[in-house]
């Protein structure tokens, strides 16, 4: 049967939604859409989570975010771009470097909306590292103030990170753009480990995809290591071209995942116009938009019979 996403009363006290992912965008040509996995999201509400960093942004993107929220930003796409809508089957959670990570983790077993496929969650890497048991992936800030330089070479994080590729759970690694390096160096040394760069690495601009090119490059000769395609700006046409083509020669087509990087987005990009990027660029391409997360983060949806 088609793939359709079920819509209940979530339990994290959002009003209910719409029967059928159909309701996106108000369309009954979901077998025509573009199915979607977005394997990069954030949901938060500060008058609950310290969310510190947050105290360094503009104030934008300050407020609650939940599910209902990332739905709708894919039905007003829908709205403004009725000729390329997409049917969001649902995402992938990733921890939201909050100053109380056991709250976080809380939450996160309390939220059941169905469009909530996997979660990528906070802790430590190292031989003793917590995970919930619910997570599907872990992520350790490696680009935040708060993580030292080299972090991702320590001998308790390899060793974390081997442990992980015995249970067969992904890492992502979100790292500062000139220690792409390092974490080519980690991944080589535990190649079994599924590692998932995300925000393409944090390349910004011309001059950082030109020195993080070999990098790039040596993750992507590794055969468990995937890169998330967001995270750039999208101002500059001929730096977007150059950015996707590096990922397309770095990686190999079953290891690049769409991502959103909502509601953060916003701070440097828009939801919009990155999405209608890669909708141009990878159109008609199931891997890229659902299969590769699936594959990643281990995600098997809900059907309808």
């Amino acid at each position: 049967p088609p793939l359709e996403v079920l819509r209940t009363p979530p339990d994290n006290g959002s009003s209910p939604t719409a029967d059928t992912s159909t309701s996106i965008g108000h369309s009954t040509r979901t077998c025509d859409m573009q199915r979607i996995i977005d394997s990069h999201f954030h949901i938060w509400d500060p008058s609950v989570q310290p969310l510190s960093w947050l105290d360094g942004t503009d104030g934008s993107i300050t407020r609650r975010y939940d599910m209902d929220c990332l739905q709708h930003a894919y039905a007003s796409y829908n709205e403004h771009h009725p000729d390329a809508a997409v049917n969001f089957i649902g995402g992938v959670y990733v921890e939201v470097d909050t100053d109380d990570t056991s709250l976080e983790d809380r939450l996160l077993s309390e939220n059941h909306d169905p469009l909530l496929l996997a979660t990528s969650m906070r802790s430590t890497v190292g031989p003793a590292m917590r995970v919930p048991l619910y997570a599907h992936g872990v992520r350790e800030p490696l680009h935040t103030p708060a993580s030292p330089r080299g972090r991702c070479l320590q001998d308790d994080f390899i060793r974390g990170l081997q442990l992980m590729a015995d249970k067969n759970m992904p890492f992502d690694a979100c790292v500062r753009v000139d220690e792409l390096g390092d974490l080519a160096q980690a991944c080589e040394q535990v190649p079994e480990a599924i590692v998932i760069v995300d925000h393409m690495g944090n390349i910004s601009d011309l001059h950082n995809l030109e020195s993080s090119s070999d990098a790039l490059h040596r993750l992507g000769e590794l055969p468990n290591v995937y890169v998330k395609v967001s995270g750039y700006p999208t101002d500059d046409p001929r730096f977007v071209s150059t950015l996707l083509d590096l990922a397309q020669a770095a990686f190999s087509n079953k290891r690049l995942l769409y991502a959103s990087n909502w509601p953060v987005v916003g701070l440097y990009a828009d939801f919009d116009s990155h999405l209608s990027i890669l909708l141009n660029r990878f159109a008609g391409n199931d891997d890229f938009f659902l299969n590769n997360a699936r594959n990643a983060y281990h995600i098997v949806e809900r059907k309808i019979s």
